[in-house]
C-alpha cells in the first residue's frame, strides 16, 4: 500500500467517525400525526370547496400541509 493509499484510508476513517459522532448528537424528532377530528375537518373543507371533483389527491395534499405545519 502506498503512502497516498494509507492517507486516503486514514481520512475515510476520520470522516466516518465524525459522521457517527454527529449522528449520535442529533435527537430524532417525535412524529406528530393528525387526529381523526383533524382529518375529518380537512375532508369537510375539501368537500365544500370542490363538491363535484375527486378529492383524494387534494385531500392528501391538505393532510401533508397540515403535517408540515404541525412538525415545524
Amino acid at each position: 500500500m502506498t503512502p497516498e493509499d494509507e492517507e486516503f484510508n486514514r481520512i475515510e476513517r476520520e470522516a466516518a467517525m465524525r459522521k457517527e459522532a454527529v449522528r449520535a448528537t442529533v435527537a430524532p424528532r417525535k412524529w406528530v400525526g393528525l387526529t381523526v377530528e383533524e382529518q375529518a375537518a380537512i375532508g369537510r373543507e375539501m368537500a365544500k370547496t370542490l363538491p363535484n371533483c375527486w378529492i383524494d389527491f387534494d385531500y392528501a395534499r391538505a393532510i401533508e400541509a397540515k403535517l408540515r405545519e404541525k412538525n415545524t
